[in-house]
């Protein structure tokens, strides 16, 4: 699939890439990218792969990488889509059939293809120099470096005028924050700006600048689109915010030069339900608790153990408490006991069937039920951690048992019936050898007389 349209770049270091191939969502990458924009005007693509998408990387260096994707959580598209800029002044995919699908952001078009730097928006997990984060508008993250569909974290520019992060899918409230930078009081005009230089800061309604994020980097002397430095800023998949630059006139990657929060535990929900965050070992399932996907750990952890529902006689028994130490997770209790000790707040636990953890600290006991959230390691609090973990591992399938039950009942009246016939038949074998017995004996008798 070839395209011969030309279109202006939208700044020396940036062009559009109409399309590169893509494996499927559920494989959880994207190929190699084969395309190229050799003078930042004419654009090609490659047919490998499994699909299409369309979207916009850095041109000009070695390393590709992608700053903004169109339609990031749609499937890939067939190789016989057409990209159009329709005399409306749209960008559109159009497809074989006639269906059309929207690139920029802006439906009602734009007038020259000139103008398409201002019409990608809202960013997606990248924000470049040039560009402004208004009221509401978020970055979210890719779920992995290869897979640029939304991932679980987001930063947004918050109506009181705050940039802060969040999990994607919580309320904007400070219990669910994990970073932020602003002045109380500023409003809702507050926008955050990128400089050329790589300055990184807020803006309030009046224009005058109210926090510095990153200083800039001004340079001496005559540069040109060949040797000035670039930058970005991404929100990772883990949930960091990284400001990174890259020498042009130099063969090299790009280099993170700020990024916020320190701890990699800091981001809430990094390694989804009842798992935990450890700033040495990465992510972890809670005792008795499982993976649920592989290759993630956004899908968190599940028993690994089968639990008795409450309305059973043996709700609480078979059942032991593990503790973990330094453990902190998002607070939900349905219970607060005060417990003299670690052991008593365990015991509580175990004998109330609705409890699944239990978290101690100070003389105080919160009992807690599943899902655990926002779970780590924090070795400067002195909680502990209390999980209930069962004795019986848990079976493959609930339904298996009863099958196996019923298939064994049915082998055993399958043996009992052949055994019953094969009883009856050495009966009825018997039956005959002894009546031809007595009749041949009998006969021998009457011959002797």
């Amino acid at each position: 699939m070839w395209f011969s349209t030309t279109f202006t770049p939208l700044n020396p270091c940036v062009c559009i890439l109409l399309t590169f191939p893509v494996e499927s969502r559920s494989r959880g990458r994207i190929t190699q990218r084969e395309q190229f924009c050799d003078d930042g005007n004419h654009l090609a693509s490659s047919s490998s792969g499994n699909g299409y998408a369309v979207g916009i990387f850095v041109a000009g260096i070695r390393q590709k990488t992608e700053v903004w994707t169109a339609n990031r959580d749609n499937p890939p598209v067939p190789g016989d889509v057409k990209l159009h800029f329709i005399s409306n002044g749209r960008l559109v995919l159009q497809t074989a059939q006639g269906m059309e699908t929207g690139i920029a952001g802006n439906t009602e078009g734009v007038a020259a293809a000139s103008m398409l730097d201002t019409e990608f928006r809202p960013p997606t997990n990248t924000f470049l120099p040039g560009q402004r984060l208004t009221t509401d508008e978020v970055l979210l993250s890719s779920r992995s470096d290869t897979d640029h569909s939304i991932g679980i974290f987001r930063l947004i520019m918050q109506q009181d005028g705050w940039l802060a992060m969040y999990p994607v899918g919580t309320p904007v409230e400070l219990e669910y924050g994990y970073w932020g930078a602003g002045v109380s009081g500023e409003g809702t005009d507050v926008t955050l700006n990128f400089d050329a230089d790589g300055r990184l800061y807020l803006l309030n309604g009046t224009g005058i600048s109210i926090v510095n994020i990153t200083t800039g980097n001004p340079t001496k002397g005559i540069l040109t689109a060949q040797t000035k430095p670039i930058y970005c800023l991404t929100l990772d998949p883990d949930g960091i915010l990284r400001h990174y630059s890259h020498n042009m006139d130099q063969n090299c990657v790009w280099n993170v030069t700020w990024s916020d929060p320190k701890d990699v535990c800091d981001p809430k929900g990094l390694c989804g339900i009842n798992a935990f965050c450890d700033q040495d070992a990465g992510c972890e399932c809670l005792p008795g608790f499982k993976r649920v996907n592989q290759d993630s750990w956004a899908s968190g952890c599940e028993r690994n153990f089968d639990s008795k529902s409450c309305k059973s006689n043996e709700a609480v028994t078979g059942y032991t408490m593990e503790a973990e130490l330094h453990t902190e997770w998002h607070n939900d209790s349905y219970s607060i006991l005060t417990s003299s000790t670690q052991d008593a707040c365990g015991e509580a636990c175990l004998g109330d069937c609705n409890c699944e953890a239990a978290l101690y600290k100070d003389g105080e006991c919160r009992k807690q039920s599943l899902p655990l959230k926002f779970v780590r390691r924090n070795l400067s609090d002195s909680s502990v951690a209390l999980i209930k973990v069962g004795t019986s591992p848990i079976s493959p399938d609930p339904g298996v048992p009863k099958v196996i039950k019923k298939k064994n009942r049915v082998d055993i009246l399958i043996i009992g019936v052949s055994l019953l016939s094969f009883a009856c038949i050495i009966l009825a074998v018997s039956g005959i050898v002894v009546y031809k017995y007595r009749v041949w004996l009998y006969r021998n008798i009457s011959n002797a007389l």
